[in-house]
């Protein structure tokens, strides 16, 4: 699964991403249709990956620990 190199603007604008422990660069039509994903991310998640989320928060790992993993900015885990 892709995530964010960084969790900021910069990096998506830029097109960086790591992929399988790399840091590659997205083709233009892949990155806009990545950065459309992210987007979508920090202002709602689907109802599976917010129970997960709230599971694993219950359990005590950190919502920074979450955003890692998952590629999902904090104050959308904040909120849920």
């Amino acid at each position: 699964m892709a995530q964010i190199v960084r969790q900021n603007d910069e990096s998506v604008r830029g097109g960086f991403i790591r992929n399988g422990g790399k840091e590659v660069k997205l083709f233009t039509i892949a990155l806009k249709s990545f950065q459309c994903i992210v987007m979508a991310q920090r202002k709602n998640l689907d109802d599976f990956l917010c129970g997960r989320v709230i599971e694993r928060l219950e359990c005590g790992r950190t919502q920074l620990e979450e955003t890692e993993e998952l590629g999902i900015v904090q104050s959308v885990i904040s909120r849920l």
